[in-house]
């Protein structure tokens, strides 16, 4: 008995030992520890988000960060940038920052490029346009105004010019009473015979004696129908374009038109995808400056910021249309294989279970979803 007692002794021994080597190899590798560390945060000022007054950033997204970092133990040095380009070149490699702010929308090809935290917070894409205020007569007669309109009315100009010089040169001798000799007068009474005659088929007080001035006068009656035809077809189609396309009133709306963009965003992309031309900008300001003085047709952005923005001062001009669209979350970036991921994520977790997340949204944006 005392052997068998030994031999399960050293059994139960030996097991516990394997056991706990493996759970040692199997258990993941721990985080290392953040308290005490100064991290270099990134921070691009965005409206309703981010803004810089001061020497030290102030919105809803930085005081979501203040918390993250006082959980963790870590102070921060935050670094100005003002395009959303420097923002992402400055998390790439790590070798600027630790930190980007953003917030940036997590996406499958972003993800390729920085690592991106658990959601902050959730949005979408919204489309501004100028307001119409051309209501009166002269934005109806504006309406009616189209390159192919001018065109069109350019040819016929130079046709009746070349042709009521001829028409006066076989008609000025042997009909002095309706085409007068003298060369600006009779050169008048022509064009004013090819106008009356385009548009009514005839002048009364006007008769055509000549037989090559006949054959003039003929292919401007057959020709003043198809003229009358044309100017309908064009007039129609330009009234269409603008009552059924001219105005954008959302994302499905872009097609062919040229669309403000803030350079580096998931809006290119999305715009691209329904067929709109994109113009791409430094950040979502200019953009709608841009919209304001006509360069672009509209703008798409993110949805809040959009909002603030427009809503400014100065802005009345401008307005958002459509519904929210291409849904996304926003999180914070990341260099690759940064070791901070985990205890960040960690810490939103933390506060969207205690409710601090959802609380320091509110307070900045309302109802935000």
């Amino acid at each position: 008995m005392p052997a068998v007692r030994l031999a399960i002794a050293v059994i139960l021994t030996f097991g516990g030992l394997v056991l706990g080597a493996v759970a040692a190899a199997a258990a993941p590798e721990a985080a290392p520890p953040v308290t005490g560390q100064k991290l270099r945060v990134a921070a691009m000022p965005v409206a309703t988000v981010l803004e810089w007054r001061g020497p030290k950033p102030t919105g809803v997204i930085v005081d979501v960060w203040d918390e993250l970092a006082d959980r963790l133990g870590a102070t921060t040095e935050f670094v100005r940038v003002n395009t959303f380009v420097q923002l992402l070149d400055s998390v790439r490699t790590g070798s600027d920052v630790d930190v980007a702010l953003g917030p940036l929308a997590i996406t499958e090809a972003r993800e390729r490029v920085v690592d991106l935290t658990h959601p902050i917070v959730h949005s979408g894409l919204r489309v501004a346009v100028r307001q119409r205020t051309d209501t009166g007569f002269l934005g109806a007669l504006g309406s009616l105004v189209s390159w192919q309109l001018v065109q069109l009315l350019a040819i016929v100009a130079a046709f009746a010019v070349a042709s009521g010089h001829v028409l006066w040169w076989f008609e000025r001798q042997a009909n002095p009473r309706s085409f007068p000799p003298d060369y600006p007068r009779g050169v008048g009474e022509a064009l004013w015979w090819i106008a009356s005659t385009i548009i009514t088929g005839g002048c009364d007080d006007k008769h055509v004696d000549s037989a090559w001035g006949r054959v003039l006068a003929f292919s401007w009656m057959i020709g003043g129908i198809v003229l009358l035809a044309a100017f309908t077809s064009v007039l129609t189609a330009t009234l269409t374009a603008e009552r059924v396309t001219g105005t954008i009133h959302g994302p499905r709306d872009l097609a062919g038109r040229a669309v403000g963009c803030q350079e580096g965003t998931v809006t290119i992309q999305s715009v691209r995808q329904r067929g709109g031309i994109v113009r791409e900008f430094g950040n979502v300001d200019d953009a709608l400056d841009a919209l304001a003085l006509g360069m672009v047709e509209a703008v798409v952005g993110e949805n809040h910021q959009l909002m603030a923005l427009v809503n400014r001062q100065g802005r009345g001009v401008l307005r958002l249309v459509g519904p929210v669209f291409d849904s996304f979350d926003y999180g914070f970036g990341l260099p690759t294989g940064s070791p901070l991921r985990e205890p960040l994520n960690a810490a939103i977790l933390q506060m969207r279970e205690d409710g601090t997340l959802e609380r320091t949204l509110d307070s900045w944006l309302g109802n935000h979803e």
